[in-house]
């Protein structure tokens, strides 16, 4: 049987508060989302799961408004590109701003003072996470990476942060604190998410550099890193290739790498061909952005090539990205279905 897994994000269970600007859910309140969303995944039968994150206003809010040197009230507007040639893309799948303006832009959080004393309390979530899931699965902890959290930022104190990879040290350097609470409690499994990777992938080399500070901090642990084109409301907002950042992918120390594959409109497994990865590579054979539901045969026809490279013992199957914007029924639908495709290949 091969392993599955989920990226992160699973659907609330009712329908959540108005938290985008500022945080509303309570401690309690959250260790709730996170038990209910645990026990469904360990329903379905996947090998790897996460909290569910249904606690967090999006992936980089959570962060920003739970951290000193940070505003998250007065925010100021960035653009962003789309990070790569939309050429021969069905843009169907893509962002409306990504299609209108070949491009986005929204509102950051700025930096106005040093950034320290993080409140994200991620080890209490984890711990409530792998008691509720037992032995049924492995909890792993997702947190957002230093690389998005430094450019969906407004950098203010360029006195203290002169460009974005000071600032990405000092995002990482709190997310080093927040692993060290989480290995205490018994954590073995942190995942990376770096979706902006694909809109600036001339920013790995450095991003990896991050990265990598954090992984050596941390000899036994297990990391993975998961770069996506972006699923904010179900639609990719970047378009940069894998193969575009291979200099920053061959310097990464990460023991897993979980990457996009069966939507994107090149070969994920191009990227092998000029990098020898040595770890285990998770890689999306369904598709969390359409409601229709895969087959079997479809799943096995997109595992097959991976298989073929990298083996059985080194791969595991997952969505594209998280369910977070999904409905709870077709989440758990498509979600069975993969754990049905590895269960029968």
């Amino acid at each position: 049987m091969l392993k599955t897994t989920t990226v992160g994000s699973y659907p609330r269970k009712d329908k959540p508060k108005d938290t985008l600007r500022k945080p509303t859910v309570s401690e309690e309140e959250a260790l709730d989302m996170v038990q209910w969303a645990v026990e469904d995944q360990c329903n379905i039968g996947l090998d790897y799961i996460t909290d569910g994150e249904s606690y967090r206003e999006n992936m980089y809010w959570f962060y920003q408004l739970r951290i000193d040197g940070v505003d998250s009230k007065n925010k100021k507007y960035k653009q962003f590109t789309v990070g790569g040639s939309t050429e021969n893309v069905d843009l169907s799948k893509a962002h409306p701003l990504v299609k209108e303006k070949g491009g986005f832009g929204i509102e950051c959080a700025v930096v106005n003072d040093e950034i320290k004393n993080q409140k994200w309390n991620l080890a209490s979530k984890w711990k409530r996470a792998q008691d509720t899931a037992g032995d049924r699965a492995v909890v792993k902890q997702t947190i957002t990476g230093p690389h998005m959290l430094s450019r969906f930022s407004v950098n203010e104190r360029t006195d203290l942060y002169k460009n974005d990879t000071e600032l990405a040290y000092a995002y990482g350097k709190c997310i080093k604190d927040e692993i060290d609470q989480l290995q205490q409690l018994g954590c073995e499994r942190i995942q990376f998410d770096e979706p902006v990777l694909t809109e600036s992938p001339d920013e790995c080399v450095w991003a990896a550099d991050v990265i990598n500070d954090i992984v050596d901090t941390f000899p036994n642990m297990y990391f993975s890193l998961h770069i996506c084109g972006g699923n904010a409301h179900r639609k990719r907002g970047y378009f940069g290739k894998y193969d575009d950042m291979i200099d920053g992918l061959k310097k990464l120390k990460v023991q897993e790498l979980h990457l996009e594959h069966c939507t994107l409109h090149y070969s994920m497994l191009d990227v092998f061909e000029k990098y020898d990865f040595k770890g285990n590579l998770s890689f999306g054979v369904i598709d969390q952005r359409t409601d229709e539901l895969e087959s079997v045969e479809e799943v096995h026809q997109r595992i097959k090539p991976v298989i073929e490279k990298f083996g059985a013992d080194r791969i595991i199957l997952s969505s594209e990205c998280g369910f977070g914007h999904v409905p709870l029924e077709i989440t758990r639908a498509k979600l069975s279905r993969l754990v049905e495709a590895g269960k029968k290949y």
